[in-house]
């Protein structure tokens, strides 16, 4: 019996073995074929969903998910021998799913019980000849949290293959417009893209969102004419912090209640932290160049941001107080927007010599410095996922702009956002 293994974010899993039906499996020598993650992908076979009822939604969402994890490879539908499409959840023709070239198959099933729907979604080992059994919740569905069923089986066969749970149903902030120069508003959405609401009613132009204490929403209005910086609740809007000027830039780090900002209420613009509900404002750089976009460390003890100080804009550290303060960047001339990963990578947006503008990472020690994007449009605003294995940000590859993620050796990306005009995500929990 042959195997399936897949190498993901540092773990080897394999799906063969009647001891790992029902549990995920158990590391196996490397020798085994293995897929990497955004390199060599996994052959799944997505079959459609049954149902007594129009099931593309169900099945359009199930593989836009399954792409923007980066870890498989869809077999096209035109390649699965006749009869496949069809094929009910209880009964599997492993040895025709294996000719149509998968090693893994999901399939689905909606049904109905008078006003209740429900969800089922299997996951099998094509080469092992068996299902692999995986809990993920809930399989009611009415036609408004199917979503959920989704999202939740998705993340469960994620962790089966990784050992570390999917990113659905997590958050995005994100700036829209109904163009390249239109007005710019902030909208919250699902990490696939969907789900899109705004998170004000205000008309005033909103930029640099950033998540807040407790799932507010941090973001700089022009409401009152200045640049001010809000915090927002339910779409209920607090201004804490309006000094002449701007007032922008937000990033909150839970762990100590604080907020870095840029203000230029001295003639320049700096890097300051305040308490969340705008007070004990203090301040960190004091210099004639500017120093903005600042953007906390995990642990809440550094901060990265941007400064012109040394000629033109590099991304530099410092201590949560203002002290040590060290260049990060030494190629290339603008460097800007850096965001800092749980993984101890710093990303950030960067003009390479032909002038696009694209994602690179660094350690924190400016080692291993690493392209992520190149020549695919304008590429800005990189954001982490919680447990740092993937990037979101916003790029032009399309023509209109969109929210992409990517793994985060940049090998897998895919448009999270299929329509629309959305630019500098930030990504929730």
């Amino acid at each position: 019996m042959k195997k399936i293994c897949i190498f993901a974010m540092g773990a080897v899993f394999a799906l063969s073995g009647a001891e790992a039906y029902a549990q995920p499996a158990q590391p196996v020598n490397t020798t085994a074929f293995t897929v990497q993650v955004g390199s060599q992908r996994l052959a799944l076979a997505l079959a459609p969903v049954q149902a007594n009822t129009d099931g593309s939604q169900i099945d359009a969402l199930l593989k836009h998910t399954l792409q923007l994890t980066g870890l498989f490879d869809l077999v096209p539908e035109a390649s699965f021998l006749p009869g496949l499409a069809t094929e009910k959840l209880a009964a599997t023709n492993y040895d025709q799913w294996y000719i149509s070239g998968a090693s893994a198959l999901i399939k689905g099933e909606v049904r109905l019980d008078g006003s209740k729907m429900t969800l089922d979604f299997g996951l099998f080992d094509v080469q092992g000849n068996q299902q692999i059994r995986i809990e993920y919740g809930s399989h009611d569905a009415s036609a408004e949290n199917y979503r959920k069923v989704v999202y939740a089986f998705v993340n469960a066969v994620v962790q089966f293959f990784t050992g570390e749970p999917g990113f659905f149903g997590q958050s995005l902030l994100a700036v829209t417009r109904d163009g390249r120069s239109k007005t710019a508003k902030i909208v919250s959405m699902t990490t696939d893209g969907s789900q899109v609401s705004r998170v004000t009613k205000s008309e005033a132009i909103e930029l640099l969102p950033a998540w807040g204490p407790g799932g507010t929403v941090l973001l700089t209005s022009y409401a009152k004419g200045n640049p001010d910086l809000y915090t927002v609740s339910r779409g209920a809007g607090h201004r804490i912090s309006s000094h002449p000027g701007m007032n922008s830039g937000a990033s909150y780090c839970a762990g100590n209640g604080r907020i870095a900002l840029t203000l230029s209420k001295d003639g320049d613009a700096e890097i300051y932290t305040m308490a969340s509900d705008g007070s004990d404002l203090r301040r960190l750089t004091n210099n004639r160049a500017i120093d903005t976009s600042p953007s906390w460390s995990p642990d809440c003890s550094k901060i990265a941001f941007v400064s012109d100080r040394g000629g033109n804009p590099q991304i530099y550290t410092m201590a949560a107080d203002g002290s040590n303060v060290t260049r990060l960047t030494m190629a290339g001339k603008y460097n800007t927007n850096p965001a800092w990963g749980k993984n101890g990578l710093i990303a950030f947006s960067a003009r390479d010599e032909q002038k696009g503008l694209d994602i690179f990472v660094i350690r924190e020690d400016g080692s291993d410095l690493m392209r992520i994007t190149q020549q695919q449009g304008k590429n800005d605003k990189p954001t982490w996922s919680p447990d740092g294995r993937y990037l979101a940000f916003s790029s032009t590859r399309d023509g209109s702009s969109r929210i992409y993620i990517s793994t985060a050796d940049g090998k897998s990306q895919n448009a999270a956002t299929l329509t629309g005009w959305y630019e500098n995500p930030v990504w929730g929990h």
